[in-house]
Protein backbone atom coordinates (compact mmCIF):
# COMPACT_ATOMS: atom_id res chain seq x y z
CA UNK A 1 0.00 0.00 0.00
CA UNK A 2 3.02 2.70 1.40
CA UNK A 3 5.53 1.49 -1.45
CA UNK A 4 7.05 4.12 -3.01
CA UNK A 5 8.73 2.44 -6.19
CA UNK A 6 5.75 3.72 -8.05
CA UNK A 7 6.90 7.32 -7.23
CA UNK A 8 10.32 6.96 -8.07
CA UNK A 9 9.15 5.47 -11.88
CA UNK A 10 7.17 8.43 -12.26
CA UNK A 11 10.01 10.39 -11.51
CA UNK A 12 12.50 8.50 -13.73
CA UNK A 13 9.34 8.94 -16.45
CA UNK A 14 9.58 12.79 -15.59
CA UNK A 15 13.18 13.13 -15.76
CA UNK A 16 14.17 10.96 -18.76
CA UNK A 17 11.51 13.33 -20.39
CA UNK A 18 9.05 10.36 -21.21
CA UNK A 19 6.10 12.19 -20.01
CA UNK A 20 5.20 16.03 -19.94
CA UNK A 21 4.88 18.13 -16.58
CA UNK A 22 1.06 18.15 -16.99
CA UNK A 23 1.42 14.08 -17.61
CA UNK A 24 3.63 13.92 -14.58
CA UNK A 25 0.96 16.14 -12.25
CA UNK A 26 -2.06 13.62 -12.94
CA UNK A 27 0.05 10.45 -12.80
CA UNK A 28 1.44 11.61 -9.23
CA UNK A 29 -2.08 12.64 -7.93
CA UNK A 30 -3.46 9.40 -9.23
CA UNK A 31 -0.68 7.26 -7.92
CA UNK A 32 -0.79 9.23 -4.70
CA UNK A 33 -4.58 8.63 -4.24
CA UNK A 34 -4.62 4.86 -4.94
CA UNK A 35 -1.44 4.56 -2.43
CA UNK A 36 -3.07 5.87 0.15
CA UNK A 37 -6.71 4.54 -0.36
CA UNK A 38 -8.15 8.18 -0.57
CA UNK A 39 -11.00 9.85 -2.39
CA UNK A 40 -8.72 13.14 -3.70
CA UNK A 41 -5.17 13.75 -4.20
CA UNK A 42 -4.00 17.32 -5.20
CA UNK A 43 -1.04 19.30 -5.67
CA UNK A 44 -0.46 23.21 -4.98
CA UNK A 45 2.05 25.59 -5.50
CA UNK A 46 1.87 29.27 -3.84
CA UNK A 47 2.11 32.14 -6.61
CA UNK A 48 4.05 34.10 -4.54
CA UNK A 49 7.10 34.81 -1.46
CA UNK A 50 4.25 35.98 0.69
CA UNK A 51 3.05 32.46 0.77
CA UNK A 52 -0.71 34.08 0.29
CA UNK A 53 -2.36 32.19 -2.77
CA UNK A 54 -1.97 28.74 -3.74
CA UNK A 55 -2.99 26.89 -7.15
CA UNK A 56 -3.93 23.59 -7.82
CA UNK A 57 -1.39 22.47 -10.54
CA UNK A 58 -3.56 19.33 -10.43
CA UNK A 59 -6.19 17.88 -8.28
CA UNK A 60 -7.25 14.17 -8.96
CA UNK A 61 -11.04 12.88 -7.91
CA UNK A 62 -11.05 9.34 -7.77
CA UNK A 63 -14.60 9.24 -7.30
CA UNK A 64 -15.74 11.11 -10.60
CA UNK A 65 -12.20 10.08 -12.18
CA UNK A 66 -11.65 13.66 -13.32
CA UNK A 67 -8.59 16.10 -12.75
CA UNK A 68 -9.38 19.78 -11.90
CA UNK A 69 -6.61 22.02 -12.20
CA UNK A 70 -6.47 26.44 -11.42
CA UNK A 71 -8.25 26.64 -8.39
CA UNK A 72 -6.98 29.62 -6.14
CA UNK A 73 -6.87 29.79 -2.83
CA UNK A 74 -6.11 32.98 -1.23
CA UNK A 75 -5.63 33.66 2.58
CA UNK A 76 -7.69 36.22 3.14
CA UNK A 77 -10.35 33.61 3.00
CA UNK A 78 -8.95 30.67 5.10
CA UNK A 79 -6.22 32.75 7.18
CA UNK A 80 -5.85 29.71 9.81
CA UNK A 81 -5.30 26.88 7.27
CA UNK A 82 -2.74 29.35 5.44
CA UNK A 83 -0.83 30.33 9.08
CA UNK A 84 -0.78 26.44 10.09
CA UNK A 85 0.78 25.90 6.68
CA UNK A 86 3.30 28.55 7.02
CA UNK A 87 3.75 27.54 11.22
CA UNK A 88 4.37 23.49 10.96
CA UNK A 89 4.62 22.53 6.94
CA UNK A 90 1.31 20.04 7.28
CA UNK A 91 -1.95 19.10 8.84
CA UNK A 92 -3.40 16.00 9.73
CA UNK A 93 -7.09 16.72 10.18
CA UNK A 94 -9.07 13.74 10.32
CA UNK A 95 -12.07 15.24 11.02
CA UNK A 96 -11.72 18.38 8.99
CA UNK A 97 -14.50 20.47 9.84
CA UNK A 98 -13.65 20.62 13.29
CA UNK A 99 -9.92 20.89 13.31
CA UNK A 100 -8.47 24.71 14.04
CA UNK A 101 -6.40 25.20 10.49
CA UNK A 102 -9.14 23.37 8.65
CA UNK A 103 -12.90 24.24 9.50
CA UNK A 104 -11.90 27.60 7.87
CA UNK A 105 -13.21 25.77 4.70
CA UNK A 106 -16.74 24.01 6.12
CA UNK A 107 -18.81 26.62 3.99
CA UNK A 108 -17.06 26.99 1.14
CA UNK A 109 -15.35 23.89 0.17
CA UNK A 110 -16.06 20.76 2.44
CA UNK A 111 -19.55 21.06 2.04
CA UNK A 112 -19.98 21.50 -1.43
CA UNK A 113 -17.24 18.85 -1.91
CA UNK A 114 -18.37 16.05 0.45
CA UNK A 115 -15.07 16.05 2.40
CA UNK A 116 -14.49 14.85 5.46
CA UNK A 117 -10.97 14.10 5.96
CA UNK A 118 -7.87 15.78 5.15
CA UNK A 119 -3.84 15.13 5.41
CA UNK A 120 -1.26 17.74 3.58
CA UNK A 121 2.18 18.05 3.52
CA UNK A 122 4.62 21.04 2.83
CA UNK A 123 6.73 21.09 -0.24
CA UNK A 124 9.55 22.93 0.60
CA UNK A 125 13.03 24.00 -1.71
CA UNK A 126 16.04 25.06 -0.49
CA UNK A 127 13.89 25.11 3.38
CA UNK A 128 11.73 27.56 1.94
CA UNK A 129 7.69 26.30 1.52
CA UNK A 130 6.91 26.19 -2.37
CA UNK A 131 4.12 24.11 -2.48
CA UNK A 132 1.06 21.74 -0.69
CA UNK A 133 0.31 18.37 -1.83
CA UNK A 134 -3.50 17.30 0.03
CA UNK A 135 -4.80 14.18 0.68
CA UNK A 136 -8.80 14.52 1.17
CA UNK A 137 -11.32 11.57 2.16
CA UNK A 138 -15.18 12.18 1.06
CA UNK A 139 -18.29 10.93 2.50
CA UNK A 140 -17.00 9.12 5.72
CA UNK A 141 -14.09 10.33 7.87
CA UNK A 142 -10.38 8.72 7.53
CA UNK A 143 -8.39 8.72 10.46
CA UNK A 144 -4.80 8.94 8.93
CA UNK A 145 -2.43 6.15 9.83
CA UNK A 146 1.35 6.62 10.84
CA UNK A 147 2.18 4.94 7.26
CA UNK A 148 -0.09 7.30 5.53
CA UNK A 149 1.70 10.43 6.82
CA UNK A 150 4.41 8.56 6.46
CA UNK A 151 4.25 7.91 2.98
CA UNK A 152 2.96 11.54 2.31
CA UNK A 153 6.31 13.18 4.06
CA UNK A 154 8.62 11.07 1.93
CA UNK A 155 6.22 11.52 -0.88
CA UNK A 156 6.45 16.00 -0.82
CA UNK A 157 10.85 15.19 -0.13
CA UNK A 158 10.36 13.14 -4.31
CA UNK A 159 7.65 15.74 -5.73
CA UNK A 160 10.85 18.64 -4.74
CA UNK A 161 13.37 16.63 -6.06
CA UNK A 162 10.91 16.02 -9.44
CA UNK A 163 9.97 19.70 -9.94
CA UNK A 164 13.80 21.29 -9.16
CA UNK A 165 14.07 22.97 -12.26
CA UNK A 166 10.35 24.11 -12.43
CA UNK A 167 10.59 25.57 -8.53
CA UNK A 168 14.04 26.82 -9.34
CA UNK A 169 12.64 29.02 -12.45
CA UNK A 170 9.84 29.85 -10.91
CA UNK A 171 11.09 30.50 -7.21
CA UNK A 172 14.36 31.99 -8.20
CA UNK A 173 12.66 35.46 -8.84
CA UNK A 174 10.38 35.03 -5.84
CA UNK A 175 13.11 34.20 -3.23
Amino acid sequence: MHDQTSLLLLIKSLKDQQISQDQFYRQLTHTITTALGCSRASLWLYSDALLQEIIAVDLYDSLKDEHYQGIALHEDDFAPYFEAMRNDGGIDAAVAAEHPATSCFNELYFEPNDIYSLLDVGIRYQGQLVGVFCCEQVGEVMVWTEQQKLYLEQAGKLITFALKPLLQQKFAALF
